[in-house]
This record gives C-alpha cells, structure tokens and sequence, in this order.
C-alpha cells in the first residue's frame, strides 16, 4: 500500500474511533452521526485530486458558516447544551479533511479534530462502549504517528514511497499495548477523588410500569407493557442471600387517595418509627447491600425496610424524611451502602402489640369521600370474629392473595376503579392489590400507605449482583403496630409481581453488557480515593505472608484480586515475548551474521568505526588476519545480497552461513592471540551504511 494512503487511513480510522467514543458518551444526532460515518467510510476507499478536493471544500464551507451560526444560538439564545452543535461543527471539519488530495499535509489536523471528540466525550458519562472506541484510538494513533513520520522523512530526502511491511506494522502495533499497561497503573496509584457526578449525557430512567411520584388506577385501554431498563444493581458483600425474588426495594410511600391515585400529603407530620425499634425489637436477620442506582425522575434512594444504616459512596446526601423515606441531595447516580433488617417480627409479638403510638389519623386513615360502601362491608365480613389488628390484616391480606393477577389493563374508564376490581372483574395489576389491601384496612381503623417500588430481581452470573429492571416495578402496604413501627404486607398473588425477564434473543447478552458497564461505572467513572486504599490493601495482603509458619498469604480480598494480579501478568509477558519476537523477527539472519562479524573483529584489535563500510571491514579483516578473509568475504556477501538485492537465502545456505562466521571468528580470534585487545560495542542495524 501507498505509504501517503495507509497514512491518510489511519488518520481516517482514529476519527471513526473519536466518533464511536462520543456516541457512547452522549449518542449523536441520527442524521448528522449517519452522514458523518458515512463521509469518513466513503474516504478510506476514495481519495480525490486536489481539482476535486478545491470543490468539495467550496461546498462545505457554507455547511461549516451555518454550524458556527448555529452553535452560537445555543450559547446566547438558547442556552442549552452547546456540545453536539460543536461536535457536529468538528464532524464536518473532519469529513473535509479526510477528501483532501493526498498531497496535502493535513495529518495534524486530523488529529486534533479526532483528539476534540474523545475530549468531548469525556464532558458526558463514557460507558464501555467509549472503552473499546479508546482501545482503536490509541492503538490507530500509534500506527499513524509512525507512519506519518515514515512519509515526513521521505518528503524531506525526496523518495517517492517507502514500503511499510506486516511485521513493522504488528510491531508498532504493540506499542499501543505497552503504552495501556502503563496508562492503567498511572490510572491505579495516582491519586484522585471521584467526580461524583451523574454525567450530561446522562438519561432520567422513567418507569412505564410503576414508579412515579403518585401511584394512579385510572389507566385502561390495553397492556403494561414491559421494560427492561435497568434501575437498579446491587452487589451483597455477605454472599447472595438465600430468597432474592422477596426482597422488596422500597421506594416512596403515599398517605392520600382520592379514589383514583394515590399521592403524599405536603404538610405530614412525623410518622416513622424510631430506628432503635427496628434494631432492638425487631429479631430478624440483617442484610448488606452495595446498591448501585440509576438516576430516576424521582429522586429516592431504594433499600428493604427497615433501613437500619444507609451510607453514601459517592457525591449524595441522603435525607429521611417525615414518611420515614429516603431522599438526597447531588447531581451523581446514586451509590450507597445500605443495612436492612430482613422479615417482619413473629406473629406473637405482633398480635400484642395493640396499644401505644399510632401516626395521625387525619392522613392513615383517610378515605375518598365517595368510597363504594361495599368496600367497608367486604373488609368487615372477611375480618368477622378476628380481635387483634394483626390476624385481621392477615385475614384481608390473603383474602385478596386469593384473586387473580393480571397485567391487562380494564377495558374502559368505567371498569377501571378499585370497586370494580373487587366486585367485578377481581383480576388486576400489584396497584389494585395493594389500594385494596389499604382501603379496607382503613376502614376497619387500621393505620395502612400504599408503598411504591421494585420487588425480586435477576442475578447476574457475570457481575455477581442482583439486576432490577422497570419490569420489577411493584406496589405493596404496609402496617403500622405500635412499638415495631410500620411492617410489610403483600397481597399480590405469591409469584405474580416478580421480575418478568424480557423474552428477546439479546437478553442474555444484555445481562453480560451490563456486567461489564457496571464494572466499568464502578473501577474507572466512579474510582475513589476509597478504592484505590482498598485495592492496594487487597494487594498488600497478597504480598503479605502469615506470621504463623506455613500460613498462606491473604484473605478474602486476596482470593479476589489474585485472578486479576495473575491475568495482568500473563498479559505482560505475552505482550514482551510477542514484541521481543517480532523484534527479532525483523532482522534477517544475514544482518545479524555481519554484526556479529564486526563485532569478532573489533574484539580482535580491529578499528571498527560505526561508519566503515562492509567491504572496507573485509579488507581491514585481510591485513590483520588472511585466515579469516575469505570466510568474511563470504558473510559479507551474503549480508549485501539480502541488504541491497533483496535476495532471500535458503536453509541450506544461512547454515553454510554459520559455519563461515564461526571460522571467520576463529581466525580472528587466533590472529588476536587469544586475547582481545580492544572492545567495541556491538552496532545496530540502524548504523550500518554500505
């Protein structure tokens, strides 16, 4: 290949990389990103003369005058994100630099236009898709700088082209590799604090199925429909709990229904229970959670109640509100540590506890002022003869466990109410279940809120952490009892409401994507001071032996980085054997034979500057050893056959080879005496003239 034309590819591919890097950052603008690759795919196969290039250029410079236009409306104007106008800006300046005749040297140029959309992509939050753009990047700008400064030499000493082999061309190539490995340990020990926001590019996760800020019943007409959106990841540093698919995520709770939906009251007083009950009275297990959450149009951190703990890892500031919910404050996506007390106290304690503290009455036991009169007299029959407070929410609970669950919505406006749920079609979605399970409770004088959130989840076999989708979205209620607090209840049909996982061919696939943008969110976006003292401590731990004798080295967190520590390794050593091979691989055996040649002769006594010529070191070699002459008449033949005929010898013929410079430095070696009487340094190829 030309060497100007592999120069003006190469060039050409980093801005494919620069334009893949800034559309997994922040997407692009259908048109402007199609009619982009498209220009930048059409050049590595076209190149036009420069009459034709002198057009195009006369063409695009109105297109550009506009882009500048438009971009300064966005600044003073409309002040809205000004980065995609500028990057479409740079997008055309790119295409008409790649038509440029290959004459033009414009390769600085082309660089810095696909170095400005790497940077741009970094204004947004680059997922993994900017990791492997990078990856080209890096590894295409290497390959260009080296021949962009093949063709500079050429130009200056006039030659026309120079050929550019496979082998220069994979030995460069690793380079870009070496040049990685150092990136990421620069990237490990230098010291950072994570930037702890979300990132303009950014998207607020908004719920189809489920959470918002009011839960409604007035939808009809057709289907929930699904939606995997991922909203929430969450890793457990004790080990995957026993029952994943109960685990509810609570999100926000609600006080008011006005017969349709359910929304929270402005002015609520305090009424949640003090965190001591939940600790001290309440005997279930505790559970920890590393919750990693997208940023959703409601701004509400999820965990299982009871919370007894919740610690932010990154940039937010967590708020407990008079509901007992919590909110925070801060532009990053959510990322907290959170300790939940899982279950609910034993039926025995719950029975008795019938008389202290209960919430306002005006907000948990407030009902519609037209409420269907049957509701009350369903909820009084189906608790008939029941005493306690508890066995009548058991009662009411599985009374509607016992309808059906459906994700159809009610066919008109008139089927969709909570009295039509009950007494006509008894089939709906978890929000029917859960308004039901409240109102009735009210009307008996029982304090009940609806709840709102995620319940279950899928685990991620690669990431080893749970998945919660927007298909997981679920609404339940819950039950105050006078010194526990408030207690979870379901009335949704057991394995109705669990996450329903997206039937597509891709699922799968999108799983392990995850997987692997989760990693990257967590190691590099998110990569704290924090984490970088835990991982070297996981590291000192490896390096670090027990005192008792024979005692193996680390713990748990040795266990997890020595995979990583050995992989790094091995990739080491495979990029220096792959590079020292292919080092040696470049260098022809005759070469080499010549080299060693000069190399015998400088040890014998010889002058050997670096600028003699080979056969004038024939003739130095003649004068001061003739055995050796013929034999070093021989090797540098062959050296100016394969140098300068580019005549390949064969098997045969390099072993003849060898014996020739063994002999050759056996006389030398015998006309020195034995002894050397002067050492000269063994020249490079790079050196040698003739």
């Amino acid at each position: 290949m030309r060497l100007r034309l592999l120069h003006r590819r190469l060039a050409i591919g980093m801005g494919l990389a620069g334009l893949v890097a800034f559309a997994g950052g922040a997407g692009f603008e259908p048109v402007a990103a199609t009619l982009a690759a498209a220009a930048l795919v059409g050049a590595l196969f076209w190149q036009p003369d420069a009459v034709v290039s002198d057009r195009l250029e006369k063409v695009l410079l109105p297109v550009a005058t506009v882009l500048v236009v438009r971009a300064l409306i966005h600044v003073s104007v409309i002040r809205d994100d000004v980065v995609i106008p500028v990057v479409d800006l740079l997008l055309l300046l790119m295409a008409a630099e790649a038509y440029r005749d290959l004459e033009s040297a414009n390769d600085v140029r082309l660089y810095a236009l696909s170095f400005a959309l790497i940077l741009a992509s970094t204004a947004y939050r680059p997922g993994i898709v900017f990791l492997v753009a990078f990856l080209a990047y890096v590894g295409l700008s290497t390959l260009a700088l080296m021949v962009g400064h093949l063709r500079r030499r050429a130009d200056l000493h006039g030659v026309r082209e120079i050929p550019v082999e496979g082998g220069l061309m994979a030995t460069t190539g690793l380079l870009s590799g070496v040049i990685m490995l150092v990136a990421l340990v620069v990237f490990v020990t230098f010291p950072r604090v994570s930037q702890g926001w979300a990132g303009r590019g950014e998207v607020l996760a908004t719920s189809i199925a489920g959470f918002s800020e009011e839960v409604s019943l007035g939808s009809f007409g057709s289907s929930i429909r699904t939606n995997p959106e991922i909203v929430l990841r969450v890793e457990f540093p004790a080990g995957r709990p026993a029952d994943i698919a109960s685990l509810h995520w609570r999100g926000r709770s609600y006080d008011r229904f006005d017969g349709v939906r359910w929304t929270r009251s402005r002015r609520l007083p305090p009424s949640a229970g003090p965190t001591r009950w939940y600790a001290e009275r309440w005997p279930g297990p505790v559970l920890e959670q590393q919750i990693f959450s997208a940023p959703l149009d409601v701004r509400v951190l999820f965990a299982p109640h009871p919370v007894l703990d919740i610690r932010p890892t990154n940039g937010i500031q967590p708020l407990f509100d008079n509901a007992g919910d919590f909110e925070y404050w801060g532009n990053a996506a959510p990322a907290y540590r959170v300790i939940s007390r899982i279950g609910r106290p034993p039926a025995e304690r719950l029975r008795a506890a019938e008389e202290g503290y209960t919430p306002s009455d005006r907000y948990y036991l407030q009902l519609p002022r037209n409420l269907d009169p049957r509701i009350a007299q369903l909820a009084d029959s189906i608790t008939r003869g029941l005493r306690t407070r508890y066995d009548k929410v058991v009662a009411v609970e599985r009374w509607l466990q016992s309808l059906t669950y459906t994700r159809d919505l009610p066919a008109t406006a008139r089927d969709a109410t909570l009295e039509a749920f009950l007494f006509r079609r008894r089939a709906g979605h978890c929000e029917y279940f859960s308004t039901a399970m409240a109102v009735m409770l009210r009307t008996l004088g029982i304090h009940a809120r609806n709840v709102n959130g995620f319940l279950g989840g899928e685990w991620s076999q690669f990431g080893d952490y749970l998945v919660v989708t927007q298909n997981a979205a679920h609404s339940w209620v819950e039950v105050w009892f006078p010194g526990y607090g408030w207690v979870t209840f379901d009335p949704t049909p057991a394995g109705a409401a669990v996450t329903e996982t997206a039937t597509a061919w891709f699922w799968p696939g999108r799983i392990f994507f995850d997987g692997l943008q989760h990693r990257w969110n967590k190691w590099v976006l998110d990569y704290s001071v924090e984490d970088q003292i835990g991982l070297f401590s996981g590291w000192g731990e490896f390096f670090q032996r027990r005192e008792e004798a024979g005692g193996p080295a680390g713990g748990p967190s040795t266990t997890r980085s020595r995979p990583y520590l050995l992989a790094l390794g091995l990739l080491a050593l495979v990029a220096l054997a792959l590079y020292v091979g292919r080092l040696r691989g470049t260098v022809p055996p005759e070469s080499r034979a010549y080299l060693r040649l000069r190399a015998a002769a400088g040890r014998a006594g010889l002058d050997v500057p670096p600028g003699l010529t080979p056969l004038a070191l024939v003739e130095r070699i003649g004068r001061a050893a003739p055995a050796a002459a013929p034999h070093a008449r021989a090797v540098v033949d062959a050296y100016l056959r394969v140098r300068f005929g580019g005549q390949a010898a064969g098997e045969e013929e390099r072993r003849a080879l060898a014996a020739r410079l063994r002999q050759a430095r056996r006389a030398l070696r015998t006309a020195a005496g034995g002894t050397s009487k002067s050492v000269t340094t063994e020249p490079t190829l790079g050196i040698v003239q003739g």
